[in-house]
């Protein structure tokens, strides 16, 4: 999740009404709700699934730590002390600036391979967790280098990666009963941006690229699982969009981010990928959380269901609410004006519910430590001096721990679910 992109109006956008059942509010805000009603409300749910199966936690991109342990480690310990189980991390080319804090990386590294090999993310892969989700972007490739159409050259590149990375993890993990979910970043953002000021006529080719990569993508990790297997390991692959058609216009029919057709429409169908995943940043602000239900089955409704996992392959692989949005007067939340952190965690509330209810394999929230800062302050578009750690003002609210080292009502309302478990 980049601010940049968080902050833009986002437009309406239309559903067919076939899946609005369900739909209703599950607990409605006429009172603060305490962690206890909220975790019985949604074990309630789970119809005999285990909550750590399900719910992960995002590390990447703090803009603070709190102990001198290397920042990958630091926050892959704080969320296993938690009770989590699923962790997400990125595992990109830009690896030095998302994981910096009291850290010794090596430069240069040629490939995903390398990346997943250095100490910092193999002492995390021995970790207690059984599920790793990885954000991945393939090493010395060109910005959107699939827009003009995916030439063989770069096919190639992107497979040997894949396959490479796959194969790795396939080998390295055999026997430990670990999964590991390779995903792309929000396919709807990097449209929009990459075909800014571009001729409409050339937007075929540019969706046609992005399918031939995905596709990429997922024939070399399934090339990687036949030659090598999967025993007591596993390796997904997921393609994530992150503008889905909600009820809220759907006579409306619009089915368009900034004039560019969504990702669900037009390139989800023609992929074949292990999981379809929902970045959902369009039901993070006050009292849009329900939608995210039937944002869900809309993904689903336009997924193929014929691979490994059937129709158990929806994933939610982001949500969460900043804490700033809640600090004024809002119509739907009354009872929490001045208490963000109680109206985020509420918020937070519905949003797994209606994952739930949507049956997602994954629901990945956003995040451990905050990586964003406030609109109109001081280091709005520079980020902060380097070595310079965010105070608690400063930043957003994207957060189960404060900077100060305090948690918010949503970590209780996790460790609690997490708890239950076992």
């Amino acid at each position: 999740m980049l601010r940049t992109y968080r902050r833009l109006i986002l437009v309406a956008l239309g559903l067919s009404a076939g899946f609005a059942a369900d739909s209703a509010p599950i607990i409605g805000p006429t009172r603060k709700l305490t962690v206890p009603e909220a975790t019985v409300a949604t074990r309630a749910l789970l119809e005999g699934r285990k909550i750590s199966d399900i719910l992960g936690v995002t590390h990447v991109s703090g803009k603070y730590a709190l102990t001198a342990k290397p920042f990958m480690i630091e926050g892959a310990e704080a969320v296993q002390n938690l009770g989590g189980k699923v962790l997400k991390l990125w595992l990109y080319p830009i690896y030095a600036n998302q994981y910096g804090w009291h850290s010794d990386w090596p430069k240069h590294l040629p490939d995903l391979e390398s990346l997943a090999q250095t100490p910092y993310y193999e002492a995390v892969f021995k970790m207690r967790f059984h599920t790793y989700v990885l954000e991945t972007a393939e090493f010395g490739m060109r910005d959107n280098f699939w827009k003009k159409g995916l030439s063989e050259k770069d096919r190639q590149k992107v497979h040997t990666q894949m396959y490479r990375l796959t194969r790795h993890l396939l080998t390295r993990y055999r026997g430990t009963g670990k999964t590991f979910v390779l995903q792309n970043w929000e396919a709807d953002n990097v449209i929009k941006y990459a075909l800014k000021d571009t001729d409409p006529s050339s937007w075929d080719l540019a969706y046609q690229g992005m399918i031939d990569w995905i596709n990429a993508r997922q024939a070399a990790v399934e090339q990687a699982r036949r030659e090598y297997g999967t025993d007591g390991v596993q390796v997904l692959h997921a393609f994530e969009v992150n503008f889905v058609p909600s009820l809220a216009d759907a006579t409306a029919g619009k089915r368009y981010v900034k004039d560019k057709p969504l990702a669900v429409d037009n390139i989800v169908p023609k992929t074949r990928c292990d999981l379809y995943s929902l970045s959902s940043w369009e039901t993070w602000s006050p009292g849009t959380e329900d939608s995210l239900y039937e944002r869900l089955r809309y993904l689903a409704s336009k997924a193929p269901h014929d691979g490994i996992l059937g129709q158990d392959n929806l994933m939610l692989g982001e949500f969460g609410a900043h804490e700033d949005e809640f600090e004024k007067p809002r119509r739907n939340y009354p009872i929490y004006v001045g208490d963000p952190s109680d109206a985020a965690f509420y918020a937070l509330h519905r949003m797994l519910n209606a994952a739930l209810r949507a049956k997602v394999r994954y629901a990945i929230h956003w995040q451990l430590y905050d990586n964003d800062l406030r609109m109109g302050g001081k280091y709005e578009g520079k980020g902060l001096p380097p070595g310079v750690m965010a105070s608690a003002d400063q930043c957003v609210g994207n957060w189960l721990i404060r900077p100060d080292g305090s948690r918010v009502p949503t970590y209780d309302y996790f460790k609690a679910l997490f708890d239950a478990d076992r």
